[in-house]
């Protein structure tokens, strides 16, 4: 399933290719340039951290294998060079990536390459200023408190400092990638199993693929990661849907459940607002205009994606003038699209109605999908029988043939077929509410 949203331009897949290429030539290039300029700085660098390291006051370091000691040496200077390019890096990914994000991916990915920048700086400093020298020294003295000779491998001890922080710098991004996905409300109890496969996913493959000579303990690694994650975010990944709270989903007459959204748009300010609290199990999803925001229209997709929205009912129009694009692509997500065409109620009024909240519940039981049509009388005559409701005008004309039609302030509008019309009217006879069939 691929949306086209609005602003997307139709491009064949080779030419996404083709910029793909150029963008990761770009950041190789910069990136070897470094790399080499590093070359020249590396040896100061590693005798400057391996001093920092050392926990011995005279010399115990030795260097058994020089082989390894070249591959260490090309490795650092690759990780510097990679570190000198990073903004470069995040600004071509950001360049190549927003045009298919929706507006809270873009927002989600803005604040993670922030805050993992700022999180992988905290975590390397600390681990190389703080953890490791004190553990390094920890285990020197354990030795001469063992009376034993200390003789430690330095390439052992930058390859250990190098795979642990290649490690935490991975959980770092994952943890930050959860947690900002649940403060933007992207993440929940409903797509935790959407978000657990893919970071950690990808987290133990970068794991198992980067740490290959550590076999069994990149293993463990990866596990105690993955927990650490889960662990960090658990607040998110059994946290409730936000848009849904104090709503459920509906069952329709063949058992499928239905996840309903009511958006109560504004019609660029033509409508008046659905007065609150009104008595529906529909949470309700305010916006201004949709036939005329390509924004609006798009953060409406990304809500219907991420809740897996079945049914969105507009409020102010039968949402025929909305884009032929957003049809389209609410009928890709499974979504129906449809509307009260409150608007059209509103006409019929000069004044406002002290019933227009019992109005709107009207329209939405008077709805034939997802509840079934053969319920339409009982479900509004359980709201007409807990309203104060005197006189009822039921309308089973044509909206053209309505046009004109103004109601009094204690009047309440239902527009309704003439079948389903004459068995409300036997329904609610015993309420004594006067009925007006038009």
């Amino acid at each position: 399933m691929s949306l086209q949203l609005e602003h997307d331009s139709s491009s064949p897949v080779q030419e996404h290719l083709n910029e793909l290429t150029a963008r990761v030539t770009l950041i190789l290039f910069l990136a070897s340039l470094t790399t080499i300029a590093w070359l020249t700085q590396v040896d100061a660098i590693l005798d400057l951290l391996l001093g920092h390291l050392n926990p011995c006051v005279d010399d115990c370091l030795n260097l058994f294998d020089p082989a390894r000691w070249s591959a260490i040496r090309w490795m650092t200077a690759a990780i510097l060079g990679i570190i000198s390019v990073m903004p470069m890096v995040l600004y071509q990914v950001w360049k190549f990536s927003k045009p298919g994000l929706l507006p809270a991916e873009r927002k989600w990915m803005k604040y993670w390459f922030f805050t993992v920048a700022v999180g992988m700086l905290i975590t390397v400093v600390s681990t190389i200023g703080v953890l490791f020298p004190m553990m390094f020294d920890t285990g020197h003295q354990t030795h001469e408190s063992m009376q034993l000779d200390a003789r430690y491998d330095a390439v052992q001890m930058l390859s250990i400092v190098i795979a642990v922080i290649w490690t935490e710098m991975i959980v770092t991004c994952a943890i930050l990638a959860m947690m900002l996905a649940g403060v933007f409300g992207m993440l929940n109890e409903e797509s935790a199993d959407w978000w657990r496969t893919r970071i950690y996913g990808i987290s133990l493959l970068l794991l198992l693929a980067s740490l290959p000579e550590f076999g069994g303990l990149a293993v463990f690694l990866g596990a105690i990661s993955v927990a650490f994650i889960e662990l960090c975010s658990t607040k998110w990944l059994h946290a409730p849907v936000p848009l849904f709270m104090g709503h459920s989903s509906i069952m329709d007459s063949e058992g499928g459940i239905r996840n309903v959204l009511l958006v109560d748009c504004a019609c660029s300010g033509a409508a008046l607002p659905i007065p609150q609290p009104l008595n529906s199990k529909i949470p309700v999803l305010s916006a201004y205009s949709l036939c005329s925001s390509n924004s609006e229209r798009d953060a409406l997709l990304e809500t219907a994606m991420q809740h897996r929205l079945t049914d969105i009912i507009i409020s102010g129009c039968s949402s025929e003038p909305l884009p032929n694009s957003f049809k389209s692509n609410c009928l890709k997500l499974g979504c129906n699209l449809r509307g009260l065409d409150l608007l059209q109620t509103q006409s019929h009024r000069t004044l406002p109605s002290p019933f227009s909240i019992t109005e709107i519940e009207l329209k939405i039981a008077s709805l034939v999908d997802p509840w079934p049509s053969s319920k339409i009388p009982q479900r509004i005559f359980s709201i007409l029988e807990n309203s104060n409701v005197r006189e009822l005008v039921i309308d089973t004309r044509r909206i053209n043939e309505s046009w004109g039609m103004q109601m009094k302030t204690d009047q309440v509008l239902l527009t309704l077929d003439a079948q389903h019309s004459l068995q409300l009217m036997k329904e609610i006879e015993p309420l004594g509410i006067k009925t007006t069939l038009l």
